[in-house]
């Protein structure tokens, strides 16, 4: 019998100490063992790692405020990280997985536009410690383990 397919997690976040503390919460936490973590640090990356069905995440970490070239220029903003959430869970292929907002910023008007386009969850980035976010992709996955097997 072959073991349950590990839960894949994808992390999209330009901060690279984030990208760190993401992966070290896995490791100390033994999180490793139970999920599949992919971690990009640009929109583009993740784009091509939701698209493609062999490596397509069940869960994804979106950091809001990110860095998108334009006319040459590198322009930081939430745009492209909202257009991204719009189209997982617009998209018939990509709407069941889950995302949650992984951002520095705690403006309402962020948390709001957010959930209005689906995500699951906002977290705000230091309010957490390890063990908290270790605490929170073992519940997030529970639920999507559990809604998958009520489909």
């Amino acid at each position: 019998m072959n073991p349950p397919e590990k839960i894949k997690i994808l992390l999209i976040d330009d901060d690279e100490i984030i990208r760190i503390y993401f992966q070290d919460v896995f490791w100390i936490y033994g999180l490793d063992k139970k999920f599949e973590l992919n971690i990009v640090n640009d929109i583009k990356e993740g784009e091509k790692i939701i698209n493609d069905p062999k490596t397509k995440p069940d869960i994804v970490f979106l950091d809001l405020v990110m860095p998108i070239k334009e006319n040459g220029r590198t322009v930081v903003s939430p745009e492209s990280s909202f257009a991204m959430l719009k189209k997982i869970k617009t998209d018939p292929n990509l709407q069941k997985i889950k995302v949650i907002i992984f951002s520095g910023h705690s403006e309402k008007s962020f948390i709001d536009k957010a959930k209005e386009l689906g995500a699951e969850d906002y977290i705000i980035k230091g309010e957490n410690m390890p063990k908290e976010v270790a605490e929170y992709i073992e519940k997030i996955a529970k639920d999507y383990q559990t809604n998958e097997a009520s489909h």
